[in-house]
């Protein structure tokens, strides 16, 4: 019995695995699962769920459709295709998981795995992909993102670290603002930027970029046309990659700094120094407010100009931020005027020897403002120089003490501290006073004013004997003229020795500004006839071209002419006023 039991049990030894599984005796082996279901074209039944669906992509359905995103599509992409730019399967299929998300608020674009997908706004519901991508388990060499026109902006990219590859179509190259240089805020314009960067030109052409962390301050520049603007700390930036395609129009010295910002409010609130370079096309642009400290507001390389610091084909400066001021005082310095101006937040200085010097020489005194409206409120003295054509300039009101707004060099000459020659004064300012006394003096009539709020008088004095020489260039290209007080032999137009200095400075002018040219105008005052006088200022004028031409200023930039007695700038009854009238006049001529 105990044999017949061992027998059978040897027999159902086989089936016992199968019985462990659950499968009846006399079964087949267990059934394979059933394959996944087909993918839908899109996910767009499945907006508004967290639902997760793993479907098989059948080959056919890898090329077809749109895809919009990367990492993360629109519901409306085509699944498969989305699944072979994911990288999760190849173009022969495959099963897939997809997870569905709520919609985001961009969808960058991108070319990945041989699919290029568009770039997309908000949308309703998006999706991504469970699982490894199966080209992570092939490790290649990290290349750059590839679109294929760039985005609007690189804002999609933000905390991305990528570096993207696109180009940027012509039509692109004028729209979005800029923020920054070199370094843009991520919200900038992209084709907009890469013009500003010199990395295309206006025919637009391929970029590469770099995302990057946000900065603590974005300095807008003037570069290839484009004006971008300062910024302060911004959450994400990008820069390019590569070589610039459009240089700047005035070539740069390999180790020549940046170029400077248009002003210097980015580093307003520092005390940072910044070296950087002025290229000549940015002399023109900008408001100047100071002399020698200017607001932090003022165009940077104008300022650069003004303070001497740099010529007309521009060069390196070095720049230092200040505190604000109390107020900022305008001249008129190598033919460029500032303006005054009352207390700023933050200013700026320039290190370094001005290459260019004021007329005056270093030790002369400064030329006197129009008025002494920005000393108002101060007990400053001030001495200056008034040169004879500022004594006809402006109005006066008052006596002895004068109202800050009065023409400052024609109040000296009011109050008999220089004559109509001009020359140097000192001054002291005022509090306003309740009333100020018209008078006629010395030729000049002042006029009565009721209370104003700031004052000025004049200390001393000494009369000029012969009329005072503006500064010649400054006065060409502030007013486009100047009037010449060079010394003739009497009744002659042989050039006294004593002329050399200010015929020196008028070819110095024409020398740094090869496209100025002159027109030459000899003037007399009224003694004698018109009959003499009239050809004698025309052979005086000639004989300053003369001059001019033999020490190498080409003939065809002057011209040379004669007025007489006609145009008097000053009384012909008074020996101050007949030295004024005797002249050679300098106009800029087209």
């Amino acid at each position: 019995m105990r044999r017949a039991v061992l027998s059978l049990l040897l027999l159902l030894a086989p089936a016992l695995p199968a019985l462990a599984q659950g499968n009846r005796v006399g079964e087949g082996p267990p059934k394979a699962p059933a394959p996944a279901a087909q993918c839908p074209d899109d996910m767009r039944a499945y907006a508004d769920t967290d639902a997760v669906l793993t479907c098989a992509c059948p080959a056919e359905l890898t090329g077809r459709g749109t895809v919009r995103g990367t990492g993360t599509y629109t519901a409306d992409s085509a699944t498969c295709l989305a699944a072979v730019h994911a990288g999760m399967i190849a173009r022969g299929g495959g099963e897939v998981t997809v997870e569905m998300l709520p919609g985001q608020p961009r969808h960058p674009g991108t070319t990945r795995n041989g699919v290029t997908s568009g770039n997309a706004g908000p949308s309703q519901a998006s999706f991504r992909f469970q699982g490894v991508p199966q080209q992570a388990a092939a490790p290649a060499p990290v290349g750059p993102t590839v679109l294929g026109q760039c985005p609007d902006n690189m804002a999609a990219f933000t905390d991305a670290g990528e570096v993207v590859t696109c180009t940027c179509p012509a039509s692109l190259l004028g729209q979005g603002s800029v923020w920054g240089t070199d370094i843009y805020t991520a919200d900038s314009g992209t084709c907009r930027a890469a013009l500003h960067a010199g990395m295309v030109g206006r025919q637009g052409g391929p970029v590469t970029m770099e995302m990057l962390d946000g900065q603590p301050r974005y300095v807008g520049t003037t570069r290839n046309g484009v004006t971008s603007a300062n910024y302060g700390s911004y959450k994400a930036s990008f820069r390019f990659q590569g070589e610039p395609v459009a240089r700047p129009a005035q070539p740069q010295p390999a180790a020549a700094p940046a170029q400077c910002p248009d002003d210097m409010l980015a580093y307003a609130g520092s005390d940072e120094v910044l070296a950087c370079t002025c290229p000549a096309s940015l002399l023109g642009r900008g408001s100047v407010w100071g002399t020698d400290i200017y607001t932090a507001d003022s165009g940077t390389c104008r300022a650069a100009l003004h303070a001497g610091m740099i010529g007309r084909q521009g060069g390196p400066v070095t720049v230092e931020m200040l505190e604000g001021q109390p107020r900022y005082v305008g001249t008129t310095r190598n033919g460029v005027t500032s303006a005054n101006y009352g207390a700023y937040q933050a200013s700026f200085r320039f290190q370094g020897e001005p290459r260019r010097r004021q007329a005056a020489g270093p030790a002369g005194p400064a030329l006197c403002p129009d008025t002494m409206l920005a000393y108002a409120d101060s007990d400053e003295a001030l001495s200056c120089l008034c040169p004879g054509e500022a004594t006809l300039r402006g109005s006066v009101w008052g006596t002895d003490i004068y109202t800050a707004d009065s023409g400052t060099c024609r109040a000296a000459v009011h109050a008999g501290v220089i004559g109509l020659t001009g020359g140097t004064v000192s001054l002291q300012m005022l509090p306003g006073q309740p009333r100020y006394v018209g008078t006629t003096r010395n030729g000049l009539a002042s006029s009565n004013y009721n209370a104003y709020r700031a004052s000025f008088r004049f200390e001393g004095g000494q009369r000029a004997s012969a009329p005072v020489q503006a500064p010649v260039e400054e006065s060409l290209r502030r007013t486009g003229q100047v009037q010449l007080y060079i010394t003739f032999r009497v009744n002659s137009a042989d050039l006294d020795i004593a002329a050399a200095p200010v015929l020196t400075e008028l070819r110095d002018a024409l020398m740094a500004d090869p496209s100025l040219r002159l027109r030459l105008v000899g003037h007399t005052d009224s003694t004698g006839t018109r009959a003499v006088n009239a050809p004698l200022s025309q052979r005086r004028a000639e004989s300053v071209r003369q001059w001019l031409v033999a020490s190498g200023i080409a003939a065809g930039r002057l011209s040379a002419e004669g007025r007489g007695p006609d145009e008097p700038i000053a009384d012909n009854a008074t020996e101050a006023g007949r030295s004024l009238n005797r002249r050679v006049q300098a106009a800029r001529a087209p």
